[in-house]
């Protein structure tokens, strides 16, 4: 090798290096605020004129805002999506939770709770990845605060096969629906919740308003997020703060009771209203901290919701109500007078597949990367988010997945921006039939009002053009049999095992 060659070589294998490191220095930290039970109609940036959202909205001010970005259409399903990068036709069949709070009074042996435990889990194969192991070997620490439950109960051990090296929250899916849990997790230790009451699985703690000395989980997870924000670091931090809120029954600690002298609404929709500005208030201090550190300019902050709306937990329709409002409808169910419109007039609410119960806003802001004041239409889901990191963190997933990262999106790239073939969700029940969209088309099966008798319900498949027919309302299935035909062939591959 002549020397020329050689000093050429050094000065690329140099260059290299220090593009190497300077996308070392550039990777963004990763702030996920993942909300519960959130309807994108909720927050001012999406149109909501009686609750206000300051901090959120500043987010979609400064960020991008995704005006079809889809979660599940219940909580435990799409935690599994979010942590496997899989829908829900692949990445788990949901069981009931609980098994922690029976573990916690005695109603189960230990080795019942494994037992039950091992049966399950989101990604069935054990060389899958989790979304906190691709963080992890893209150079992050990771962290996750407040809800889980992936479709039962979690254990810590289970916390760090997901790829986090801390977590602090709940880990059993009916403990989460209280907030004044008897305790919480933090890593493999149990604290205790000062002042709250003991734990059943029959009411598992669900107040209205608590007393002074009551501790309203909100406050922990955000106390312990901040302090983990407050630790300087030299590698960049990935970290999902996942929020009990607004998820019902309604509950706000007195001293959070902002919305309490709106006469005019019912006792339910203030305390609802409440739970939004304290969503909010979260929100806003994370930001601040994230500024207050001088680490904004350089984090990603994601903030989406895991199902649609669910007005149930503060509305409480009369019969009138019901007949006056009756033009929206689903499967034979009206959806009453809704104050706060969370679906935005979507069809459908938490969970049911039409668009109110899997339509959740999506809000992307990282300065100087992603511009301003931005919308897009771009279709995108939960189970993007996992090839969104990797891409990030430039590292590839062991498994196939079915999501498609949106960092092109998130960059202003559209032409580089890969679409879906399809979005799908796998039906499990009555409330959930299957439902898969592509390109504009959505198909869905639908209880058939016409057959349905009582308890005898009979299910039809459904065509709906979601650019003219946003609501759901004409099913065009009869004059475009060739389009539901190869429709109902792509739910026939969304089932189709990936290995």
């Amino acid at each position: 090798m002549n020397p020329t060659t050689s000093i050429v070589l050094a000065a690329l294998a140099t260059l290299a290096a220090c593009n190497s490191a300077l996308a070392e220095v550039q990777k963004p930290n990763i702030l996920l605020i993942y909300a519960d039970d959130l309807g994108p109609g909720i927050l001012g940036c999406y149109g909501q004129q009686a609750i206000s959202t300051p901090n959120i909205d500043r987010l979609a001010a400064q960020g991008l805002t995704f005006t079809n970005f889809y979660g599940c259409n219940v909580c435990a399903p799409a935690r599994a999506s979010l942590l496997s990068g899989l829908h829900t036709g692949h990445a788990m069949e949901p069981t009931k939770g609980g098994l922690e709070a029976s573990l916690h009074i005695g109603t189960i042996s230990e080795d019942a709770f494994h037992e039950q435990i091992r049966a399950k889990r989101p990604v069935s194969t054990v060389d899958s990845d989790y979304l906190g192991e691709v963080a992890k070997r893209a150079g992050y620490r990771t962290a996750y605060f407040g809800k889980l439950g992936v479709g039962f109960t979690d254990t810590h051990q289970m916390m760090h096969d997901y790829g986090f090296d801390y977590f602090c929250g709940l880990l059993d899916s009916v403990i989460c629906w209280s907030f004044y849990p008897e305790y919480y997790w933090e890593n493999e230790t149990k604290t205790i919740m000062p002042g709250n009451p003991k734990q059943t699985t029959r009411n598992p703690n669900l107040f209205a308003t608590g007393k002074a000395s009551m501790t309203y989980s909100e406050d922990v997870w955000l106390e312990k997020a901040l302090a983990y924000l407050d630790k300087p670091r030299d590698d960049p931090f990935f970290m999902i703060y996942a929020t009990q809120l607004p998820h019902g029954p309604v509950s706000i600690a007195p001293k959070d009771h902002t919305y309490s002298d709106r006469a005019e609404w019912s006792e339910n929709e203030r305390l609802y209203a409440s739970m939004i500005h304290k969503l909010d208030t979260s929100v806003g201090a994370l930001l601040e901290k994230l500024d207050a550190r001088g680490i904004a300019e350089n984090t990603l902050v994601l903030f989406t919701s895991d199902n649609g709306h669910e007005p149930s937990y503060y509305r409480s329709a009369t019969r009138q109500e019901d007949a006056k409002f009756s033009h929206r409808t689903w499967d034979g169910h009206t959806q009453g007078e809704d104050r706060f419109r969370g679906t935005m007039g979507r069809r459908g609410t938490k969970r049911y597949n039409f668009e109110g119960g899997v339509l959740v806003p999506m809000l992307a802001r990282w300065p100087g990367k992603i511009a301003a004041g931005q919308t897009c239409e771009t279709r995108a889901v939960v189970y993007d988010i996992m090839p969104t990191v990797a891409e990030l963190g430039a590292v590839k997933i062991s498994h196939r997945v079915d999501g498609i990262s949106f960092l092109p999106t998130l960059l202003g790239t559209p032409e580089d921006q890969r679409e879906h073939e399809f979005i799908y969700w796998a039906g499990r029940n009555a409330f959930n039939r299957d439902a898969i969209i592509a390109g504009d088309w959505k198909l869905i099966e639908e209880k058939d009002l016409n057959k349905s008798t009582g308890k005898r319900p009979v299910y039809q498949w459904a065509l709906y053009n979601l650019a003219n027919d946003p609501h759901e309302t004409e099913n065009l299935i009869a004059d475009n049999p060739e389009r539901a035909a190869t429709m109902l062939k792509l739910v026939q591959k969304a089932k189709t095992p990936l290995r």
